[in-house]
């Protein structure tokens, strides 16, 4: 019980810092959407990626990695489009300038921006856990 408890602080910290920095990634405004996605967001990283993980571990290996992030966006993707509660769209980044180095105005995908949510979203909760 404490573990889900503490996933579903992490999912929900992730599910904010994530709609915080990608602009095409938004989160619906009433409490009990925010609520539902935090559930189905700790349901997903607390049983279904340790299965997909131990199930897929040959692959992910000879890949070295690869099918864990294909396993997150397929599984992220189906989350996005089977639930409305999380909105994914296009996105123009505005472009950044740090130490020299320029990254110009681009526009994100909704294909892209779904593998970006992904990625954030596993990065931060992972993270998280290693943290604790």
């Amino acid at each position: 019980m404490k573990k889900l408890t503490r996933m579903a602080i992490f999912s929900a910290l992730a599910l904010y810092l994530t709609s915080l920095w990608d602009k095409g990634f938004q989160i619906g405004s009433e409490p009990a959407t925010i609520v539902k996605s935090v559930i189905v967001i700790a349901i997903l990283f607390y049983l279904i990626v340790p299965i997909t993980k131990l199930v897929l571990l040959p692959l992910n290996i000879l890949t070295m990695g690869l099918i864990g992030v294909i396993v997150y966006f397929f599984l992220f993707y189906f989350i996005v489009s089977r639930w409305p509660l999380v909105t994914i769209k296009n996105w123009v980044f505005p472009g950044l300038t740090a130490a020299g180095l320029t990254v110009h105005k681009t526009t994100i995908s909704y294909f892209f921006n779904v593998i970006l949510s992904a990625l954030s979203i596993s990065i931060i909760i992972n993270f998280l856990e290693a943290l604790i």
